[in-house]
């Protein structure tokens, strides 16, 4: 539904205007929060289909690059953070719209790391 309760021909349903783009990194949008106070996260859904949005923290670094798919729901997360008191860069796929919540490593061999390696700013592997 739309802002005010109309369906949208997009397909039902509209990401909040939560993130400014900053910048597009090989065509990926760069975005930060609207609010310099809001957590560094990225929109659960996207209004287009089959689009990706990367996001950095304050420093620089690399934080989070979330690929959607046709159907606008996240199809996997990359993150460069910490799990079991080991930051590492790792993969959480989604199934059904659902994160998974076991994180799997991702090396420099990898298809998807060598595709998205151009984002991995200050990523130590």
């Amino acid at each position: 539904m739309g802002s005010r309760g109309s369906f949208l021909e997009s397909g039902g349903f509209s990401t909040p205007h939560k993130w400014d783009t900053i910048d597009y990194i090989d065509g990926i949008k760069v975005l930060v929060p609207k609010d310099e106070k809001a957590s560094m996260s990225l929109p659960e859904r996207s209004n287009t289909p089959g689009t990706s949005y990367v996001i950095y923290r304050k420093d620089g670094t690399f934080d989070q690059l979330r690929v959607f798919g046709a159907d606008r729901i996240p199809q996997f997360d990359i993150d460069y953070g910490m799990h079991q008191g080991k930051k590492y860069l790792h993969v959480h796929y989604y199934e059904d719209g659902v994160r998974s919540s076991k994180p799997v490593e991702l090396y420099p061999s990898d298809i998807l790391y060598r595709k998205y390696k151009s984002l991995f700013k200050e990523v130590i592997k």
